[in-house]
């Protein structure tokens, strides 16, 4: 049986761990994840991530830390073969590294060299690519430079977000994470990465998620599907922050300019559009300042939003 210590902490990465734990191959020795963290406004809840529930639900040990690096002795009391990690969100040191008897392996959600770092898949979104994927990789101190041994990837459509993109590619992880690591132990060689080929998908910052309306609608609306929840694009109206959840472009408009970038030029039971510097777009979900998330069609008689008024 092949002993695994696996370290993770979103949804996607339970994905992983569920496809460790269904494997008939292997035993999952120690799950690592962050604490459990405070919810609601009151912050009086404590939740567990997606990781440690799945964990739980196997009656898996399990290490909550904000830094396993700091926690390296809880770490050397499980013996395993190979440490797993997805989407764990803490860079891991040469000492962690070289604590399973075999390796340190990665399920990382882009196609490598392209896409290293935090953020993979909003930028596959936002940059409008049309595939990514996995790769199941070595781990080194440097982020996500390792050798790789396996590739798996997937479609994206013009209908996707980032919601259904982390559903698809979650789908791909518990598919191939325990056939991938099979592989290794029967010997599957690595294969370096092209280093004229990296680039990096870090996390989302502030700056990267406000809305410019002087770029194309094609542009914003890709911006929008690769943020649609969580940090979600925003831009200012009227000094209120306005995030825009949900936009499609306004076919047979992508050559016009008739107002100014960021103008409302019409509001309607449809929703709100907004000009662009090539393009409308036609924005149907958003979240106000100091309101929760809403469809325009609850909002369009609130005196929010008002024609020939401007985005900035």
């Amino acid at each position: 049986m092949i002993k695994i210590a696996f370290l993770g902490t979103p949804s996607i990465g339970a994905k992983a761990l569920e496809s460790l734990i269904d494997s008939k191959q292997m035993e999952v020795e120690v799950v690592v994840t962050v604490p459990d963290r405070a919810i609601g406004r009151s912050h009086s809840t404590l939740q567990p991530s997606p990781v440690a529930k799945t964990a739980k639900e196997h009656n898996i040990q399990t290490i909550k830390t904000d830094s396993i690096n700091r926690d390296l002795e809880k770490l050397k009391l499980f013996e395993f073969d190979y440490l797993v990690t997805c989407a764990f969100g803490q860079i891991l040191s040469n000492d962690i590294l070289s604590l399973p008897k075999k390796k340190a392996i990665n399920i990382h959600g882009s196609l490598l060299p392209e896409g290293r770092g935090g953020a993979p898949l909003h930028w596959a979104i936002i940059k409008g690519k049309t595939k990514t994927g996995i790769t199941i990789m070595e781990m080194v101190e440097e982020m996500d430079a390792g050798d790789y041994y396996s590739q798996f990837d997937i479609k994206i459509s013009s209908l996707d977000d980032v919601t259904s993109l982390f559903s698809k590619v979650g789908d791909l992880i518990y598919e191939k994470t325990a056939e991938g690591i099979m592989e290794i132990e029967n010997g599957k060689e690595s294969i370096k990465q092209n280093e004229k080929k990296v680039s990096y998908w870090l996390n989302i910052k502030r700056k990267d998620s406000k809305i410019d309306f002087n770029n194309s609608a094609k542009d914003i609306c890709n911006l929008i599907r690769g943020l649609e929840k969580v940090p979600g694009a925003w831009a200012m109206l009227n000094d209120k922050i306005v995030k825009i959840h949900k936009a499609k472009i306004v076919k047979g408009t992508i050559d016009s300019a008739t107002s100014e970038p960021g103008t409302i030029t019409n509001i309607s039971e449809k929703g709100i559009f907004v000009q662009t510097k090539e393009g409308v777009i036609n924005v149907t979900e958003v979240t106000v300042e100091g309101s929760s998330r809403n469809t325009i069609d609850n909002l369009i008689n609130s005196n929010i939003f008002i024609k020939h008024d401007k985005f900035k």
